[in-house]
């Protein structure tokens, strides 16, 4: 009877341990890698908060990602700052990271180029009490969180129709990814290549092939990528690209070549950048986010962690207004837990001087 009794204590015991860590974790939030956010909160003074957000390359894409993380360090006063690769590869982010362990910063933000490489490095900075947060990162599983500016299938979805819209729903088209190693990337392909053949029959993936090509974040190979899938099919009806220095060689190998205009480019990237293209036809939309704005819901997020505020399903990451678009994110558990707001954009020749 005694070990009985013992038994059904041990059971209670563990039972109140589990029903605790429940109650502490942030709404929605699932462990998945063993670490509780609470269990990072910080003794020092915000002021001494060290953030270090590691970006893809230094297109430009990124640097109005700076102003956003800038801006963000001057209103909560922490220091934050973006570190910049010597390449566009995994390589480059993998230096910088195990480079940072040894500094004595608070919180690691990234934006990868391959998760899957920079698993065991942002693990040990977990291991070690660093705050790690992925964005444009729904598969890296050594962070606490990651955070989007919307669902992966919204985006692509909107790629989608505006393509259907620009070609008339009908013809061949083409995708250019950054790397495919890029799950963002990825995704939206994805959710493309299956939402057009649903919606949009009359609408073909060349060679059924996804994706058709890639860029290596590199404008120099997305136009010499272009040229060599144009010159074989120079009838293509349109051209996707997801990275944000693509649309610019896809735009002028189709110049080149006589196509201006005629193939319709939906692009991602910084609106301003492609103003005079949007202008003049050679590029047909960008659908995007602002960069600006998730670096500084990306620096939130870990300053929250950090002091101690509750991070999950419905929680304000706007910063008072100063990221529209985040005031109740949604929490969806994956790979990871990932925090995605409501914050898309689309730039046309129409409302591009209006945007970032």
């Amino acid at each position: 009877m005694r070990t009985r009794v013992i038994g059904l204590t041990l059971v209670m015991v563990l039972a109140f341990g589990v029903m605790s860590l429940a109650a502490d974790l942030p709404a929605g939030y699932k462990v998945l890698n063993g670490y509780n956010p609470g269990d990072f909160v910080s003794k020092k003074a915000p002021s001494e908060f060290k953030m270090a957000i590691i970006v893809k390359g230094v297109a430009e894409w990124f640097s109005r990602l700076e102003e956003g993380v800038t801006r963000f360090a001057k209103d909560y006063g922490v220091d934050a700052k973006v570190q910049f690769p010597a390449t566009t590869d995994a390589a480059s982010q993998l230096e910088i990271i195990d480079s940072l362990l040894t500094q004595n910063y608070d919180a690691i933000i990234v934006v990868p180029n391959d998760s899957s490489a920079l698993e065991e490095s942002l693990g040990n900075a977990l291991a070690n009490g660093i705050v790690v947060i992925g964005h444009e990162a729904s598969n890296l599983k050594n962070c606490l969180y990651d955070t989007e500016a919307f669902q992966a299938a919204q985006y692509g979805q909107s790629m989608a129709d505006a393509l259907a819209k620009a070609t008339g729903g009908k013809g061949t088209y083409a995708i250019m990814v950054g790397y495919t190693t890029s799950i963002t990337h990825m995704e939206y392909a994805k959710h493309e290549y299956e939402y057009m053949k649903k919606q949009y029959p009359d609408l073909v993936l060349l060679n059924d092939e996804l994706p058709t090509c890639e860029s290596q974040e590199s404008t120099t190979t997305a136009y010499e990528q272009a040229k060599q899938v144009l010159k074989s099919n120079p009838n293509l009806a349109g051209f996707i690209c997801h990275c944000s220095t693509d649309a610019g060689g896809i735009a002028q190998a189709a110049e080149e070549m006589g196509l201006k205009g005629k193939i319709k480019i939906v692009a991602a990237g910084v609106p301003s950048s492609y103003a005079k293209q949007l202008k003049d036809g050679a590029i047909y939309s960008v659908t995007t986010w602002d960069p600006g704005l998730s670096g500084y819901v990306a620096c939130l997020t870990a300053y929250n962690i950090l002091t101690g505020v509750p991070v999950g399903q419905g929680s304000d990451l706007s910063g008072k207004g100063a990221a529209p678009g985040y005031e109740s994110v949604e929490l969806v558990v994956g790979d990871n837990n990932c925090l995605i707001g409501n914050a898309p954009c689309i730039g046309t020749a129409e409302n591009v001087d209006s945007l970032f």
